[in-house]
């Protein structure tokens, strides 16, 4: 009896010592390289936001944002992150003001674009069709603002 106890702990041990790992493995860091193109010129800066939820995808406060300089009417910027489901939304700030000029009606003066080249009828995508999953060390995207 005392030997089945022993053996029943040590199992139970065993077992909680390879569900650390798994649970560890949650942190799990990527690289995603972004290559954005489309800018009519270099002048001005690229305006990034970086969301990690559906909730921020709609709110003007990103999970991470960054303000890239254009070389030859492009960007290239590689962001470590850990494993989840992201979108992007980028704008084309010719003027740097920090916003996103628009004209009469709302319709945006400045280029802009989403993950996934997504866009959506009368105003942004919804965020499912600009949402990715990052879930391995390397990931690359192209996005072309319009």
């Amino acid at each position: 009896m005392k030997q089945s106890m022993v053996l029943i702990s040590l199992f139970i041990m065993t077992l909680a010592i390879t569900v650390i790992p798994a649970a560890a493995d949650d942190t799990r860091i990527g690289t995603l390289t972004l290559h954005i193109t489309g800018f009519d010129s270099s002048k001005g800066v690229a305006k990034i936001a970086l969301v990690n939820s559906k909730a921020n995808f709609n709110e003007e406060t990103p999970f991470k944002g960054y303000t890239l300089t254009i070389i030859n009417n492009q960007v290239m910027k590689a962001i470590h992150l850990p494993y989840g489901e992201y979108a992007i939304k980028i704008f084309h700030d010719e003027n740097g003001n920090d916003i996103l000029d628009t004209r009469i009606f709302g319709i945006p003066a400045e280029r802009y674009g989403f993950s996934n080249n997504a866009r959506g009828s009368f105003g942004p995508p919804d965020y499912e069709n600009a949402a990715f999953k990052l879930d391995s060390p390397e990931k690359e995207m192209t996005i072309t603002i319009n």
